[in-house]
């Protein structure tokens, strides 16, 4: 008997997955809490009513080979509408793969012959693979004759090795950003009595996640609808995920509190050494102070002093700040499928062929723009 694939969309039979999942899990050591039936059961409940999500469940006779969990919704791109398939997400999932015992190989073939068959999508998103990923590469090597795709640009996500002393790794940095350091710490310090807290048990309902969700309303984000407070279906997210990580001893929610009254915030899951910056807000009225930046500096060499701690993932992003602190940076990679249809052969040629062309003429547009523009001007002799 050949590998059998089944498409599982009711939230009950989700649900029933969770023994089955964990068996898969574990034995395909792929043990990361992103990857977890508890993580995607957040996700399957928060992604709103535009989203539809569903997983794929590959068998053999022996059982479960691969568990991969996605998201149908519709799109206009480029002014086109686009029927859109990709992994099951939310904007807080930092890295995501199929679930796959042994060689990806045959698993993936029977998963891309399947999406061959259906004709309800026009793309498919395979997003956040780590670059290290079996997966991922598999995928590199079998897509090519099979089904129009592209890679899309990755993502990079700086990272902090842990080791040594806080001490040692403290003078490593430059005297000028330790004197930052330093001079944040004073600032927030004289400014009123403060405290910093790492909670480990939360309950999703009481005080401590309400003064959390307080604080990212208050902050930059809340107005542009991406804050955790006020993003589409992200409050529902962070109970879950909350009840789900306070069980699973995944959870690390840090408060600096200044004179008693929360004023930054960063939420983390961690597993197996490693932590995940999830989350981080801080009151925007205490800019000046720079709590926010004071709060990860703390969280930093309070990692120092645990012996289990062995790297701080900092999420998605290069800006100054993670990069003074980071170690190292990883890349996850965007794969994007094409449907074997004259429209997903259409959309591939323009995204492939016609944005990169109009691309290459708007900066040699550009160019020649601005070369003209440094020209001396012409004077006339009188």
């Amino acid at each position: 008997m050949g590998l059998q694939i089944r498409r599982i969309e009711s939230t009950d039979d989700f649900a029933a997955l969770a023994p089955l999942w964990a068996e898969v899990a574990a034995a395909s050591g792929q043990s990361s809490p992103f990857l977890s039936h508890d993580w995607f059961s957040c996700c399957w409940h928060a992604i709103g009513p535009q989203r539809r999500p569903e997983v794929l469940l590959i068998d053999d006779a022996g059982g479960p080979v691969a568990i991969i969990p996605m998201m149908h919704w519709r799109q206009r791109l480029r002014g086109l509408p686009i029927r859109c398939l990709a992994l099951l997400e939310c904007p807080d999932t930092q890295l995501l793969d199929l679930l796959v015992l042994g060689d990806p190989g045959r698993a993936i073939e029977v998963f891309l012959d399947h999406l061959a068959t259906r004709s309800d999508w026009d793309t498919v998103l395979l997003q956040k693979l780590p670059a290290t990923s079996a997966t991922a590469k598999t995928l590199e090597e079998v897509l090519p004759g099979r089904l129009s795709w592209r890679r899309n640009a990755p993502l990079s996500s700086p990272y902090l090795e842990v080791a040594g002393t806080w001490e040692t790794f403290f003078r490593s940095k430059t005297q000028r950003f330790r004197k930052t350091c330093r001079n944040i710490e004073n600032r927030i310090q004289r400014a009123g009595e403060v405290t910093v807290q790492e909670h480990r048990v939360v309950d999703p309902d009481g005080p401590i996640l309400a003064e959390v969700m307080e604080v990212s309303r208050q902050s930059w984000k809340a107005p542009k609808g991406v804050a955790m407070a006020t993003m589409q279906g992200m409050p529902r997210f962070f109970r879950d995920l909350t009840r789900q990580a306070s069980a699973n001893g995944w959870l690390h929610l840090w408060i600096l509190r200044l004179d008693g009254r929360a004023v930054a915030t960063e939420y983390q899951i961690g597993s197996a050494g490693r932590i995940y910056a999830i989350r981080a807000d801080f009151d925007p009225a205490l800019t000046d102070l720079s709590p926010g930046a004071y709060l990860n500096a703390r969280i930093i060499q309070s990692l120092f002093d645990r012996p289990d701690a062995h790297e701080y993932d900092m999420g998605p992003g290069t800006n100054e700040y993670k990069m003074r602190w980071a170690s190292g940076m990883r890349e996850s990679l965007n794969l994007e499928i094409y449907a074997p249809t004259i429209y997903g052969r259409m959309l591939h040629g323009i995204e492939t062929r016609l944005v990169p062309l109009a691309r290459r003429l708007r900066d040699r547009l550009v160019s020649k723009q601005s070369a003209l523009s440094t020209q001396p001007s012409a004077v006339s002799e009188s």
